[in-house]
Protein backbone atom coordinates (compact mmCIF):
# COMPACT_ATOMS: atom_id res chain seq x y z
CA UNK A 1 0.00 0.00 0.00
CA UNK A 2 1.32 3.45 -0.90
CA UNK A 3 1.59 6.14 1.80
CA UNK A 4 -1.00 8.90 1.95
CA UNK A 5 -0.20 12.07 0.06
CA UNK A 6 -0.41 14.91 2.55
CA UNK A 7 -1.24 18.48 1.61
CA UNK A 8 1.86 20.60 1.13
CA UNK A 9 2.28 23.90 3.02
CA UNK A 10 2.19 25.99 -0.15
CA UNK A 11 -0.54 24.02 -1.94
CA UNK A 12 -3.54 25.78 -3.46
CA UNK A 13 -5.09 22.79 -5.21
CA UNK A 14 -4.25 19.43 -6.72
CA UNK A 15 -5.27 17.02 -9.44
CA UNK A 16 -4.77 13.28 -8.94
CA UNK A 17 -4.89 10.88 -11.88
CA UNK A 18 -4.10 7.21 -12.32
CA UNK A 19 -1.67 6.11 -14.97
CA UNK A 20 0.91 3.41 -15.63
CA UNK A 21 4.66 3.56 -15.06
CA UNK A 22 6.69 3.48 -18.24
CA UNK A 23 9.31 1.08 -16.91
CA UNK A 24 7.04 -1.80 -15.89
CA UNK A 25 3.42 -0.88 -16.67
CA UNK A 26 2.33 -1.00 -13.02
CA UNK A 27 -0.41 1.39 -11.90
CA UNK A 28 0.89 4.71 -10.61
CA UNK A 29 -0.94 7.71 -9.21
CA UNK A 30 0.26 11.08 -10.47
CA UNK A 31 -0.30 13.98 -8.08
CA UNK A 32 -0.17 17.45 -9.66
CA UNK A 33 -0.02 20.27 -7.11
CA UNK A 34 -0.67 23.95 -7.80
CA UNK A 35 1.66 25.93 -5.54
CA UNK A 36 0.60 29.11 -3.77
CA UNK A 37 3.73 31.12 -4.56
CA UNK A 38 5.15 31.76 -8.02
CA UNK A 39 2.29 30.16 -9.94
CA UNK A 40 4.21 26.88 -10.20
CA UNK A 41 2.86 23.39 -10.55
CA UNK A 42 4.65 20.34 -9.14
CA UNK A 43 4.16 16.81 -10.54
CA UNK A 44 4.78 13.85 -8.26
CA UNK A 45 4.50 10.19 -9.22
CA UNK A 46 3.02 8.93 -5.95
CA UNK A 47 5.08 6.24 -4.28
CA UNK A 48 8.43 7.30 -5.79
CA UNK A 49 9.90 9.02 -2.76
CA UNK A 50 10.91 12.63 -3.21
CA UNK A 51 11.16 12.60 -7.00
CA UNK A 52 9.06 15.30 -8.60
CA UNK A 53 9.09 17.91 -11.34
CA UNK A 54 8.24 21.59 -10.89
CA UNK A 55 7.11 23.66 -13.87
CA UNK A 56 6.27 27.36 -14.00
CA UNK A 57 2.81 28.60 -14.88
CA UNK A 58 3.55 29.20 -18.57
CA UNK A 59 4.96 25.71 -19.06
CA UNK A 60 2.10 24.17 -17.04
CA UNK A 61 -0.35 25.87 -19.40
CA UNK A 62 1.65 24.64 -22.41
CA UNK A 63 1.62 21.09 -21.01
CA UNK A 64 -2.11 21.20 -20.30
CA UNK A 65 -2.88 22.56 -23.77
CA UNK A 66 -0.75 19.85 -25.38
CA UNK A 67 -2.59 17.15 -23.44
CA UNK A 68 -5.98 18.71 -24.20
CA UNK A 69 -5.22 19.10 -27.91
CA UNK A 70 -3.65 15.69 -28.36
CA UNK A 71 -0.09 17.03 -28.39
CA UNK A 72 -0.38 18.29 -31.97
Amino acid sequence: MQPAVMQRDNEISRVVVEGHRTNDGDVCTLVVVQERYGGNWALYPHGWGTFGVRVDSANAQKLAAAIRDGAR
